[in-house]
């Protein structure tokens, strides 16, 4: 689940891929302010060869107001700014509620997403992020089937965010399918359990369809749960992993909850680095 704390920005969550033509691997990471956005923009102009998706979130979905931006200077300028870097697509956050939160609000918020792209600032959204995704194929089917027409015309991206293993249906509904989100090695009963690299990958994806799949790694710090030193040279192995399995998207993060771009030895530029080399 993506953790929402809103500063100016609420969360925006920024996803990259390593050839913008053959997506193979992405980068994905949590912001809240001016400044942090700095840290992000330095980071996509350093690997101009890694495209990224930005999943905006004011307040669990597109904001209250129903207004494109909110209605705020701060995500209409943040946006912006992001729209105008030429390896970012900007998504946004559509709060599932495990398939609970009832299909008209889905329907709403996508629709106010849609209605972002009518401001005179650039800040349309090229896809929605479904947070908290359950295996419901139904309502699942229902809300990506209602976003895809809403936008018409324009091709946008689904994520789907799972947070852990599910089936190969799911692939065939959602563009990006998040099959793992967790710890590094945060819980020493496994409840969440701990990221396993190589092992990770094989039990979560379903095989043939590792370039539409997500790994998040948050809480890069200490040691993995194979006693191995999270540090800069364990980071790149995890990257080299990543692409060697075709995995589609990734991020792995020294933060906490993903509070900050620039803990080490994850940071968000470190880790685009290491997917823009491996």
């Amino acid at each position: 689940m993506v953790v929402m704390l809103s500063v100016f920005f609420g969360v925006v969550a920024l996803w990259t891929t390593r050839n913008i033509t053959t997506p193979q691997q992405h980068v994905i990471f949590i912001s809240m302010t001016i400044p942090k956005f700095t840290v992000a923009f330095a980071a996509m102009s350093s690997n101009r060869a890694v495209p990224w998706l930005a999943v905006v979130n004011p307040d669990s979905g597109p904001g209250g107001i129903g207004l494109p931006g909110n209605d705020d200077t701060n995500y209409i300028s943040g946006v912006s700014q992001l729209n105008a870097q030429p390896n970012v697509r900007t998504i946004g956050y559509v709060h599932t509620m495990s398939s609970t939160a009832p299909i008209a609000k889905l329907q709403a918020n996508i629709t106010t997403w849609k209605n972002w792209g009518t401001s005179f600032s650039n800040i349309s959204v090229d896809g929605i992020f479904f947070d908290e995704a359950s295996a419901n194929a139904t309502y699942l089917t229902q809300a990506v089937s209602f976003a895809r027409q809403a936008f018409g015309s324009k091709p946008i991206t689904i994520v789907c965010n799972f947070g852990v293993k599910t089936v190969a249906e799911f692939y065939s509904i959602c563009d990006v399918v998040v099959a793992f989100e967790s710890c590094l090695n945060c819980s020493p009963s496994g409840d969440p359990p701990p990221y396993r690299s190589q092992t990770t990958i094989s039990t979560n994806i379903p095989s043939g369809l590792q370039g539409q799949a997500a790994i998040l790694v948050h809480d890069f710090s200490g040691t993995a749960v194979d006693g191995s030193t999270a540090n800069a040279a364990l980071l790149q192995q995890y990257a080299n992993t990543l692409v060697s399995n075709g995995v589609g998207w990734s991020y792995i993060t020294s933060s906490s909850g993903y509070n900050s771009l620039t803990t080490s030895p994850a940071t968000v530029g470190a880790f685009a680095a290491d997917i823009a080399s491996a």
